[in-house]
């Protein structure tokens, strides 16, 4: 059945209510992202800060004793970084299968694990593949509740590493990539890589005069590498909300086009309809003047 013009006209109407929110949810999510990019390159900074920190710590060892680190033994504590919300593909079922298969490589024993996931969607797309997890927490909705959300995170892996014997803490989330791709990646929190701080007190320093550490050693390595997970974390975490609001502009820039076709398809066919009716309503009056004429004739 052909629709009317009213019809028609009602149809571009709700697309283009339609077009308007796609249009204000990827303004929202550009913003988002140079937001995230910003708050980025301000921990980078910071986490620099404290690498350099660490360097002067670390030369405070003497070679007769090394720096403490923790061991690697025990069960492992995930956590897992998503979104919050929908509206960006595949996002979290990416995440979940990549860390599944991640840790199937590693020989990750299911029942020797601690999951922490962060987003609802994140949690139910793990709870949909895996075990429950342990806890979980909501994704920060801005940049400014974000170091909250770190911080509690952070409490949680002291918690398990003191009451349930985990000895790693690995991380799983989303980075951004060129052209708005996104990769989910792993990286381990703790133990600290050996090699790494090693390569982090040989680091040449940048003049002549290095800073002298106030206080016993081993405390202020404690202290400091509590500054360094939270940076990482809180790196951890920004990425995946730089790479989420990413692909939501991906997948809002695609319902953009498709509305914009779709609202150009309505109005040729309400045009083509209009024109219907005018030539039938013409064809109405040219048949009625006949009629007319032709009855006056006679």
């Amino acid at each position: 059945m052909m629709a009317t013009l009213e019809e028609l006209s009602r149809h571009i109407g709700v697309a283009a209510d339609l077009q308007s929110v796609v249009q204000t949810m990827k303004t929202i999510s550009a913003v988002a992202i140079r937001q995230h990019e910003l708050a980025e390159e301000a921990m980078s900074r910071y986490r620099e800060t404290v690498e350099l920190a660490l360097q002067v710590a670390l030369r405070s060892f003497d070679g007769a004793r090394a720096a403490p680190i923790a061991s690697d033994g025990g069960r492992t504590a995930v956590v897992l970084v998503g979104s919050e919300i929908g509206l960006c593909g595949a996002f979290n079922e990416r995440l979940v299968a990549f860390a599944l298969q991640s840790l199937g490589e590693t020989g990750d024993d299911p029942a020797n694990r601690i999951v922490l996931t962060i987003g609802a969607r994140a949690d139910a797309s793990w709870r949909a593949e895996a075990e429950p997890p342990a806890a979980h927490e909501e994704a920060p909705a801005t940049v400014e509740t974000l170091a909250y959300t770190v911080s509690t995170v952070l409490t949680r892996l002291d918690h398990w590493r003191e009451s349930e014997g985990a000895g790693r803490l690995e991380i799983f989330h989303h980075r951004p990539g060129a052209h708005g791709n996104t990769t989910p990646v792993r990286a381990r929190l703790l133990p600290i890589d050996p090699a790494w701080l090693s390569a982090l007190r040989m680091r040449a320093w940048a003049s002549r005069r290095l800073p002298v550490p106030i206080g016993p050693a081993d405390a202020l390595f404690g202290r400091l590498i509590r500054h360094l997970l939270f940076a990482r974390v809180f790196t951890g975490i920004i990425q995946s909300r730089t790479a989420e609001h990413a692909e939501r502009l991906a997948a809002m820039q695609a319902a953009d086009r498709s509305i914009a076709e779709k609202i150009d398809d309505l109005r040729v066919a309400h045009r083509l309809r209009r024109q219907d009716v005018i030539t039938s309503e013409l064809l109405d009056i040219m048949s009625g003047y006949e009629a007319i004429t032709g009855n006056g004739g006679r």
